[in-house]
């Protein structure tokens, strides 16, 4: 039986510094600034980037990246997420599952989404450690262009979870499809496809367009 994790919301109470801005860009963007604890893989990022586009392009949202310390309040977008990346995000490090948290079945906290009087706050804090703990569950011989393409994909697919969260404005899991509340290591680091029900592509647009 694969080991699962879990994708929970981050309960906080607090409120959300605005970003200040100034021009429009194009209908239904999202600009999402990104923070790292150390200095993360390219290559990795780069897929992250590609995975969690791919899979939000259903819904018809495009993405604008930028690091935080960019932000000089001379750009507007429609919406602004924040993402926190804790830990290191490099493939070329070791990971093996810690022998305390071996149990099968053991459901680990991947990231979390701020939640706030019951809204959903546009902020998320990733967790690299423990998303790359997939990379255990490689080939022992994995080189490292799949260690950096498996480490892309697990964390595309976890931020991309977060994302529908903030985006449609929503605490909800559904039962199938990447919005479920868990996944396996193995689907977070597969080449297979793991995309968003329509209905939840449909969410995330509807939740974009409320006021």
């Amino acid at each position: 039986m694969p080991r699962v994790l879990h994708l929970p919301l981050f309960i906080a109470f607090s409120a959300w510094p605005a970003l200040l801005c100034a021009e429009t860009p194009p209908a239904l963007g999202v600009g999402v600034f990104v923070d790292f604890d150390s200095a993360p893989g390219s290559a990795s990022i780069q897929i992250m980037k590609d995975e969690v586009e791919k899979l939000l392009r259903p819904s018809g949202i495009s993405l604008d990246w930028r690091l935080t310390k960019q932000n000089r309040g001379t750009e507007t977008f429609p919406r602004l997420v924040v993402l926190q990346f804790r830990g290191r995000c490099r493939a070329d490090l070791l990971s093996q599952p810690p022998e305390d948290s071996a149990t099968l079945g053991e459901a680990r906290t991947l990231a979390s989404t701020r939640v706030a009087a019951g809204r959903v706050l546009p902020y998320g804090e990733v967790e690299c450690d423990e998303v790359r703990q997939a990379l255990s569950y490689l080939d022992p011989g994995a080189g490292a262009i799949a260690r950096q393409t498996a480490l892309g994909l697990a964390l595309g697919r976890v931020v991309a979870h977060e994302l529908y969260h903030i985006l449609a404005r929503t605490t909800a899991h559904a039962a199938h499809g990447l919005a479920k509340p868990t996944e396996s290591f193995e689907d977070l680091i597969s080449p297979r496809e793991t995309p968003f029900q329509e209905r939840d592509s449909r969410a995330i647009r509807q939740g974009f367009r409320k006021q």
